[in-house]
């Protein structure tokens, strides 16, 4: 009877609370699509690009190569391209949707646990976030990564905290294992969060059980498997997960060891949040004990285990971004219940402090109240950078984007008249110009090292080829009787990428192509008449120039 009237009150509420989720994931779709045409970032063109060999040859081909990384992602990428039409905004709608549907699964979930209020303040506040909005607006797999682990996260609370039937617990645990195991798929770090989730779940889990006896020998059983798992993974195995952790590709070398990263955005972003996190946990605990304690254990472990792993991004943090905000939300619940009161109070007293100002006291008072509100939000900047996301502002030392179809009128024509096409961004050659030859960057190189060992293999994410030393690059400038070396603004000064000897290379060999400045790009081209040559030999084991394939229509 108690399970019975326990399930219609939960359809009821759940009733109730659909027409507000509908909202919330409308105005959140709203919001993600401002501006969604916004020049790309680097790593969306892999499955821009994929999708359209998906669409074209059945595989998520990449010129010569094949790109399998987030599969799944670039089969929704290639169904809206089918829906809509090929273009970065579409590109982008299937992480724009994922983005959207986040905090309506936290306003279901925090409303059971803590209440309305609660389930308002933490999916609202995570909805305008810079943290959603830049996974949103990123045609890459970490929205749907943040979707699945937040779904597979509330399936393996909902077994251990809220009590069903056989057939909704076995739907739970289903839930739980796919969502967790897309999640890793997509993004491998999010093996910190299932360490986050275990840290919980498992006292948790043996705390439901029985009796002591039965915990202890469940408890033993657990160890005596994790040991079983060191063991099978040996000394080789375990090499082999610590370098995973602490390796990190050479555009990612200066954030190595400061295990200080997100501690510091998130005192940019949310100063007054962030330093009341410790009383806003507390007061979450006690409101609601069960949810806090699992959002605490999990932001926490997943916090500290990636500030000291060694690639550093927001991004890689994404999936454990909700359970913060679960913590802000049902901490401030309990906070906001009390303004109205305070309000009243603290303006009765100003009327009384400024009565001097007769009929204007009230104005005043108000006034003044309403400053010290504003005040909170404009000393917590995170809206500034969602809005600089948004309207793809760079804000301090952030570098703008390349906007290559700014410079693509002065390009194209060139793009088409050379032997050969290089420069550090393949992606966006293959993407807007159709004609990428050789790509130069030591970055990539590194990244590839278990596949390419040496200057003009292959990258096989494209089939073209790769250089990362000075002497490959002027090879290719003096072998080739002319070609194009095409680079953003960004990539200049980075040892990385266009290092001072690079740029020198390019002035002694090359001469400047004037593109629009706003495109924030830059290209050298090379001649007959500006280069030296090489003898034969020496340019003999070049690879051929590729044909020309198909570029962006726009």
């Amino acid at each position: 009877m108690q399970r019975g009237a326990t399930a219609v009150a939960f359809r009821e509420e759940l009733q109730a609370s659909v027409p507000h989720a509908l909202f919330l994931f409308a105005a959140s779709v709203a919001l993600y699509l401002i501006n969604l045409d916004r020049p790309e970032i680097h790593d969306e063109l892999y499955h821009v690009l994929a999708a359209r060999g998906l669409l074209e040859s059945g595989e998520p081909r990449i010129a010569e190569g094949l790109y399998w990384r987030g599969f799944l992602f670039t089969r929704l990428v290639a169904l809206s391209f089918t829906l809509f039409g090929e273009g970065l905004w579409s590109a982008r709608l299937p992480s724009v949707f994922a983005a959207a549907l986040v905090p309506v699964v936290l306003f279901f979930w925090v409303r059971r646990a803590a209440g309305p209020l609660a389930a308002w303040l933490t999916a609202g506040l995570f909805a305008v976030s810079p943290f959603a909005v830049e996974v949103a607006q990123f045609a890459r797999f970490y929205a749907l990564q943040v979707l699945a682990f937040t779904l597979g996260s509330w399936a393996i609370w909902a077994l251990l905290c809220a009590p069903a039937g056989l057939v909704g617990q076995l739907l739970r645990g289903v839930v739980a294992l796919g969502g967790l195991v897309l999640a890793v798929a997509l993004q491998p770090v999010t093996l910190i969060g299932v360490v986050g989730i275990a840290a919980w779940a498992v006292p948790a889990f043996l705390t439901r059980l029985p009796n002591g006896k039965l915990r202890f020998l469940v408890a033993v059983g657990l160890v005596v498997a994790g040991l079983l798992a060191l063991a099978f993974l040996g000394e080789e195995g375990l090499r082999r997960l610590w370098r995973l952790y602490r390796d990190v590709p050479l555009f990612n070398v200066p954030y190595k060891d400061q295990f200080w990263f997100y501690y510091l955005w998130y005192l940019l972003l949310y100063p007054t949040l962030w330093t009341l996190i410790g009383p806003c946990t507390i007061i979450a605990l006690v409101r609601a004990p069960t949810l806090a304690s699992f959002a605490a254990t999990s932001f926490a472990l997943s916090f500290l285990l990636n500030s000291f792993a060694g690639s550093k991004g927001l991004r890689y943090l994404a999936y454990a971004q909700p359970f913060l905000f679960m913590l802000w939300g049902i901490g401030l619940a309990a906070v906001v219940v009390h303004v109205p009161a305070l309000w009243a109070s603290g303006r009765a007293a100003l009327v009384r402090i400024l009565a001097g100002l007769g009929s204007w006291a009230k104005a005043a008072a108000a006034a003044l109240l309403y400053a010290a509100l504003a005040s909170v939000l404009l000393v917590n900047p995170f809206w500034l950078r969602t809005i600089g996301l948004l309207a793809a502002i760079p804000i301090g030392p952030e570098i703008p984007d390349p906007d290559w179809r700014r410079a693509a009128p002065v390009l194209r024509p060139l793009v088409g008249e050379v032997a050969v096409v290089t420069g550090t961004d393949d992606l966006a050659n293959l993407y807007y110009f159709g004609r990428h030859d050789v790509l130069f960057s030591p970055s990539k190189f590194h990244e590839l090292y278990d596949v390419v060992f040496k200057d003009f293999d292959r990258d096989p994410r494209t089939g073209r080829p790769v250089i990362a030393s000075l002497e490959a690059l002027e090879r290719v400038i003096r072998c080739y009787p002319s070609g194009l070396f095409l680079s953003s603004e960004g990539h200049v000064g980075k040892p990385f990428f266009v290092d001072e000897p690079v740029r020198a290379l390019l002035q002694r060999t090359a001469e400047p192509v004037a593109v629009p400045p706003e495109s924030h790009t830059f290209a050298y081209r090379w001649s007959v008449d500006t280069r030296s040559s090489l003898p034969a030999e020496a340019c003999r084991d070049l690879p051929t120039p590729y044909p020309p394939l198909r570029a962006a229509a726009w």
